[in-house]
Order: C-alpha cells, then structure tokens, then sequence
C-alpha cells in the first residue's frame, strides 16, 4: 500500500534532525529537580528510538500498512505546498469535499475524498513533512517526539498525584514496550494517545485550579484531535474525565455531610452534562456515531477474523455475540481479558508481532495476580470502590478494554486499539499495590 523505502536523502535528514532533537531537549529539560524527570531524556531517547523501529517494521517487515496512506495523503499535501503554496494554505483550511476531483493515485484520491480520518491526518503531518523535506523516516521522528508530549503530561500528572510510584508509572506509560512501538510512527494512535494524555493533565489542572484558560483551551483543542480521529475513545473517557472530577471535589471535603450534599447535586449535573456530550460528539461521528455501534463493530469482527483465516494473522474469537446489554455483559470477562492478558504464547502466536504482544501480556498477567495475593482481593476491590483517583482509572481500562476487546478479534489491531486503556490499567494496579501493601507495611510516604 503506498509503501515508501528509506532514501539516503531521508537519512541523513533524520541524523540531523535526532541531534536538533536531542539538543532542543537538553536545552528545555525540565528545571524542577523532582524524581520523575530523571526519565525525561531518556524518554525522548527511546521515542526516537521506536519511532525507527516503527519505520523499519512496516517498510521491511510488514511491507505495508496504513502509515503509508496517511504519508502518502500527506505527500500529497507536499506538493502542493512546493507547487503552490498559497493553494496548500487553501487546502489546509478547506473541507474534504472540495478536494474530490483530486488526482494523485486511485487508492489515495479515494481515501482521501471519503475517509475523513485520512484527509484529517494527513493534513496535520503535511507540517512535518514540510519540516522534514517529504522525507519518511524524518516525519515519523519528528511527529513521534511531537505527539510524546502527550505521553509525558500524563505520566508526569500520575506522579504528581502519586510521587513516590514515579519508577512504576514509567514502566507502565513511558517505556511499555507496545505503547512505545505502536504509540510511534505516522499513524492515528500516537495522536489520539497524546490527546488523551493532554486532556487528563488539563483534567488535573482544573480540579486544582491552575492554569484555568490553558487547560479549557487544551482539551478543546484534544477532544477535537480525538473527535476527527477516533471519537469512540471520548464516549468512554469524557464521562470517566468527569466522574474524577466528581470525585475528587467531594474527597477534598472534610464533612460527612458535605460529601453527601456535594454527591447529589454534583453527581447528576455531571451525568446529565456527560450525555449531553456525547450526544452531540454523536451526532457528527458519522460511522462511530452511538447508532453504528453495532454494524462498527461486527465489521471490525468480519474484517479481522477474514485476515486471521486468510493471511495467517493472529487471530481470536469471544464466540456469537449479541450486542444487547445482557449479550455485551456475558462477554466482557473475556473482552477484559484479551485485551490486556492475551495473546498466549502457546495457541496464540503465529509470528514475531504476536509473540512480542504475548510476552508482554503474561508478564501483565503476572504482575496483576502478584498484587492482587499481596493485597487481597477484598482490599482491592475496596480500593478500586473507594479511591476517588483508582476508580476512575480502573473504570476506564475495564470499559475501554472490553469494547475493544469486543470488536477487534485480531491481536496486532487489539495491539494498537487498547493503547489509551493500557496507562489506566497499569497506574490502577500500581496505586493498588502502593495502598494495599507498600504503604501500611513498609511505610512509604
């Protein structure tokens, strides 16, 4: 598809840019000694590290994939740039529909005429390939190190609300193996990822009154990323975004009494407001409206299950299921589950892709079944109920977990899909194991 191969042009690009990178971040490192920014240019090491990887995977290995789609749209975009830049301008503000007489190649001209996504995207890393002179190796870099912003606001926040995990989080959102290869490259999950981050450290921002005006701006700006791009990740995370918000203004309160006030009258103006929300975010989704929930996701059943049967790809199935909420309830224990525990290494992998998934799913599994015997199940689930930041955070990669455990039914899509629901999981199993044992037994402060 489109496929792209590195030119000595693109590298040697590439070789300036990782030092402008490296020099810029050495340069604006962050001025506050705290623990957690021991890890800030080790992380923008290691994105530029996996944003080669990324490249070098689909260009030799996979030979294909939708990165080259989304570049190519971009080229597109290039050229107008060079052949008329006032024309790119033009473009760049323009809908989708005004470029439908395009010619450029079959599968791109279509793409980008129907696919609001392409068209979306496409645009935004047309900026990075100005920057990067068309090069593709470059622009991955670059939108890479750009779109980890995200990554660090939301690992910085989860230490900012829990200092002294600051080594566990960084395990579990900064250099998590598949959120760092799939979270790379020239595709829709770095950027919804980054946004999901921005919108929760904005998120923490408002509950704590800082930075009012920022924080409104940046999650606006997110939500819209996250609206063109993959709106289903907002049905999920704006109504979890506010029950924090809910929870945290009545934790801070000292009254019994208060808290019970503030539960009335908070509690329904958020669910009330959360619906409103979605509602309108909805009504322009177009095929990931809320009324295509279920003709989405069987297609992304029939789709994948065809790839697993035809093109040797690993694949899995939940069985029939039938998406009413009894039907979807009696199958989320085991959505839940593959999509954070699975692939197997034994039954499961098919190629290299798979396995590099199915190890870092049992080393998952391992740790969660070690915390969940220190602690106690009990006091787990006491924590998950009672903790105003766990609740949350586990709600979020429960819900999200399932519905793409529901809807991928083929490991390398479930790889990239789950990718905002794996820093939840992994920060709620950390919070746990902190309050449960490290805290009353070794005295952490």
């Amino acid at each position: 598809m489109l496929l792209r191969q590195i030119t000595l042009q693109d590298l040697f690009i590439s070789v300036i840019l990782i030092a402008l990178i490296l020099l810029v971040s050495s340069i604006f490192k962050p001025k506050n000694r705290v623990a957690h920014t021991v890890y800030y240019q080790r992380f923008i090491l290691f994105k530029i590290l996996t944003a080669i990887l990324f490249v070098l995977i689909h260009s030799y290995y996979y030979k294909g994939g939708d990165t080259f789609l989304y570049f190519s749209g971009a080229s597109f975009f290039f050229d107008q740039f060079v052949n008329n830049p006032l024309s790119y301008f033009k473009l760049m503000f323009s809908a989708q529909n005004e470029i439908a007489n395009v010619s450029y190649t079959t599968t791109l001209a279509y793409a980008l005429t129907t696919s609001k996504d392409v068209f979306f995207l496409s645009k935004i890393v047309s900026i990075f390939n100005i920057l990067c002179l068309n090069g593709y190796l470059a622009s991955s870099i670059l939108f890479t190190v750009t779109t980890a912003i995200g990554i660090w606001k939301l690992y910085t926040t989860m230490c900012k609300i829990y200092p002294s995990l600051y080594k566990f989080f960084a395990l579990g959102i900064l250099f998590y193996p598949s959120l760092g290869i799939w979270g790379s490259g020239i595709l829709k999950d770095p950027l919804t990822f980054a946004a999901v981050g921005i919108i929760f450290s904005a998120t923490y921002n408002l509950i704590h009154r800082k930075k009012i005006l920022l924080s409104v701006t940046a999650i606006l700006l997110s939500v819209s990323i996250c609206y063109a791009l993959k709106p289903y990740i907002l049905y999920t995370f704006i109504p979890i975004m506010l029950l924090w918000v809910q929870g945290s203004i009545v934790g801070k309160s000292k009254s019994q009494v208060a808290k019970y006030l503030l539960t009335i009258i908070l509690l329904p103006t958020f669910i009330g407001g959360g619906v409103i929300a979605l509602q309108q975010i909805s009504a322009g989704a177009g095929k990931y409206s809320l009324e295509n929930v279920q003709s989405v996701a069987e297609g992304f059943q029939d789709w994948h299950s065809y790839l697993a049967e035809t093109r040797d790809q690993s694949g899995y199935s939940l069985g029939e299921v039938e998406f009413t909420p009894t039907g979807i309830l009696s199958k989320s224990p085991q959505a839940f589950f593959v999509a954070y525990f699975r692939p197997f290494i034994i039954g499961d992998v098919r190629n290299v892709a798979t396995l590099f998934e199915a190890i870092q799913a049992l080393i998952l599994l391992v740790v969660s079944i070690y915390v969940l015997l220190k602690v106690g199940i009990f006091r787990s689930i006491k924590i998950m109920v009672s903790d105003p930041d766990v609740r949350p955070f586990i709600l979020f990669a429960i819900i999200f977990g399932v519905t793409v455990g529901l809807t991928s039914y083929n490991f390398g899509a479930l790889s990239r899909y789950k990718i905002p629901g794996v820093p939840f999981y992994v920060a709620s199993i950390a919070i746990i194991y902190y309050l449960g044992y490290l805290k009353p037994k070794k005295g952490y402060s």
